[in-house]
């Protein structure tokens, strides 16, 4: 018999979330963390965590020490989601304005969120000055998932200006709103969360391109800046088998050395036990890592939820993560969301 159990957000107990948790990691060598927040990425070293709240109210933009111990806030208002260091500037960060996963019409602005870093030194869920620069237009339909290229001077991300989801490179800086240009990188039907290599050879990106028609297979594919060198990564099987045909992965990232990828895959497929699962959101909810050439797959994760949009630590400040949970017990009280209970019965 299995079964729910929720104390409420006023009962005795243990009543708070902590910002960031450690979590047993079924993979020797690999830490994990549980983050209160969506969208995380790492700043440049290490040493914070840039992230969104939940969906349900205004996800907003946060900032966490990367130990846990201290939250910021950026933004309240408008809602925003993703969250993309620059690499090369000190306190910018960019992040998507607008509805998310909506139609390739809906208005999704990419904004240039501007801070002082000085201020990262005041207590918990101080709210933080910014400057907020939008660098889409407005008319140009949906615009998200932007990441910044290694020397900082370009962005390339999602956008529906076409009717379809493709990818465009603009200034990181000036945007197109200022006059500045934006060029097209790709032309398939959902091509979308892309990221740039840390060595700026290649951008990875999901797509539906091989199955147009589908919206719910995706595959990786790497692109040159430039345009040039399209090629997808075959990591269930070769080309052409019925395997590959199926794959649904998302949310892929490079390692430091751009030797590796990292993302989320439905390639453990589906437990025979639904009701030893309960919640499982995504058919594409384990970490999965190959190389570029999809040889080298190696499973993370396996549990009942989604991991999804997974970062990479590629800094050397390794010892605010070694502290995580350390001290005083800090994060947001148990609010009692629960969106789906999938109440578990059981016949004598």
């Amino acid at each position: 018999m299995g079964y729910h159990r929720f104390r409420g957000e006023s009962a005795p107990g243990d009543s708070i979330v902590p910002h960031l948790q450690p979590v047993r990691s079924p993979v020797s060598g690999l830490r994990m963390h549980r983050l209160h927040g969506t969208f995380p990425s790492f700043s440049p070293g290490g040493r914070f965590i840039a992230m969104n709240g939940d969906f349900l109210t205004s996800p907003g933009l946060m900032v966490i020490r990367s130990d846990g111990f201290k939250r910021w806030t950026l933004l309240k208002e408008p809602s925003a989601f993703y969250t993309a260091w620059s690499p090369t500037e000190n306190g910018v960060i960019f992040s998507s304005i607008g509805p998310i996963f909506d139609s390739a019409k809906a208005t999704v602005q990419i904004a240039r969120v501007t801070f002082d870093p000085a201020d990262l030194e005041g207590s918990k869920d101080e709210e933080v000055k910014t400057d907020m620069k939008v660098l889409t237009r407005a008319d140009a339909g949906n615009n998200a998932f932007a990441a910044c290229s290694p020397d900082g001077r370009y962005l390339v991300f999602r956008s529906g200006r076409s009717g379809h989801k493709n990818l465009y490179i603009v200034d990181a800086v000036e945007g197109e709103t200022s006059g500045g240009g934006v060029r097209r990188l790709t032309e398939g039907r959902i091509d979308t969360m892309p990221v740039w290599s840390p060595d700026g050879q290649l951008i990875a990106f999901s797509s539906n391109r091989h199955d147009p028609s589908n919206p719910d297979v995706f595959s990786i594919y790497l692109v040159r800046p430039d345009g040039t060198g399209l090629r997808r990564v075959h990591v269930a099987g070769p080309p052409g088998s019925a395997e590959v045909g199926r794959e649904r992965l998302n949310h892929v990232c490079f390692s430091p050395d751009s030797r590796w990828l990292l993302f989320t895959a439905n390639l453990g497929a589906v437990t025979a036990e639904p009701v030893s699962l309960p919640n499982h959101f995504q058919p594409y909810g384990d970490l999965y890592a190959c190389r570029l050439d999809g040889t080298g797959l190696t499973r993370l994760t396996y549990n009942a939820y989604e991991n999804g949009t997974p970062t990479w630590h590629s800094g050397d400040d390794i010892h605010s993560l070694a502290s995580v949970s350390l001290g005083p017990h800090v994060g947001e009280e148990l609010r009692g969301q629960f969106d789906e209970p999938l109440w578990i019965t059981c016949d004598i």
